[in-house]
């Protein structure tokens, strides 16, 4: 029984110890991160970083941490974070995330608001932490700042992809999408039901390197983004994009897309209404479609990205989107 007992008492010390090697690896990583960061010049901050969990978890909480990088209208602060791994298995680390947080965004300050927000991040288990996988849930969303959108849920995830080198695999689900009045009162009264019942995201992106520790040094930058599949519907209109989109010299989203669309009609006035396009080649495109189409209002047309503009079958309808900064 002595023997008994004193195997017992070893393995305890010896388990005990551990989690203080643990705790204190987690706090000393946490400090580097905001360390490397401040390095390449971002702004990182926090008011302390507390462990908790003994004996079975590490759970870090981070107070008042403030994020944003260099030269950018983006920023991200918020009252805590607690980051929480088992003291076996560091390499799985949940974050939880408090109700409110603040963002500075170009249009202006904003304040996201979340029943539930909480991610899950998979790094491989040896000095490079690698990402192998992550994922970030959320329901009863809102942001509000220059306007207000809210949002039934949110699941968002990250995959290493295992054929191509530093490239990810992307998933976005958006359920019960409510927009900022103030687009919905563009619209015509009545064209389209307030909420978007759902919006999906399946793609690839590439980057120039891995999504690891070293990132801070080596800054991946997005080579290119593949578009399996973009999906909505919003009353009478159902979008499905797929293509390919690589970075110009400038940055600007470059390749082409294929746009199927249903409700080509109601999307046209919608388009018109907003100031999206003009009336003259609201009129031209709303004939070229009913040609490409037909008559029915169902058709699938190209979606052109060049020269900073996009292009929806040979007519203008805004600039491209950023892709690299």
């Amino acid at each position: 029984m002595r023997a008994l007992i004193a195997v017992i008492v070893v393995a305890f010390a010896a388990w005990a110890g551990w989690w203080f090697v643990a705790a204190k690896a987690g706090r000393a990583g946490a400090e580097a991160a905001f360390t490397a960061l401040q390095a390449q010049g971002w702004e990182a901050r926090h008011q302390g970083i507390d462990v908790q969990g003994f004996p079975n978890r590490v759970d870090l909480t981070i107070t008042e941490p403030a994020i944003a990088p260099p030269a950018s209208a983006w920023g991200w602060q918020a009252p805590f974070v607690q980051l929480l791994a088992l003291s076996y298995k560091p390499w799985h680390v949940i974050a939880a995330f408090p109700n409110e947080q603040s963002l500075q965004t170009p249009a202006g300050p904003a304040r996201l608001r979340a029943g539930k927000l909480q991610a899950s991040v998979v790094v491989t288990p040896d000095t490079a932490v690698a990402l192998e996988r992550g994922q970030l849930a959320g329901d009863m969303l809102s942001l509000e700042g220059p306007g207000q959108w809210n949002l039934d849920s949110l699941s968002a995830a990250i995959y290493k992809n295992p054929g191509e080198v530093n490239a990810y695999d992307l998933g976005l689900t958006l359920t019960g999408i409510t927009p900022d009045p103030a687009l919905t009162g563009l619209l015509p009264h009545g064209l389209l039901p307030d909420t978007l019942p759902v919006l999906h995201l399946d793609a690839l992106a590439g980057f120039t390197a891995a999504l690891d520790r070293h990132a801070a040094e080596t800054q991946p930058e997005l080579t290119h983004l593949t578009l399996r599949e973009l999906r909505s519907e919003w009353g009478p209109v159902k979008l499905h994009l797929s293509g390919r989109l690589v970075p110009d010299a400038e940055g600007l989203a470059e390749g082409s897309l294929q746009l199927r669309l249903e409700g080509a009609a109601t999307l046209i006035e919608i388009m018109g209404a907003s100031g999206m396009i003009a009336e003259k080649d609201m009129r031209n495109l709303s004939f070229a479609v009913k040609a490409m189409s037909g008559g029915q209002d169902s058709v699938t047309l190209p979606l052109n990205f060049a020269r900073g503009r996009m292009t929806l079958a040979l007519f203008p309808v805004g600039p491209a989107p950023r892709l690299r900064y």
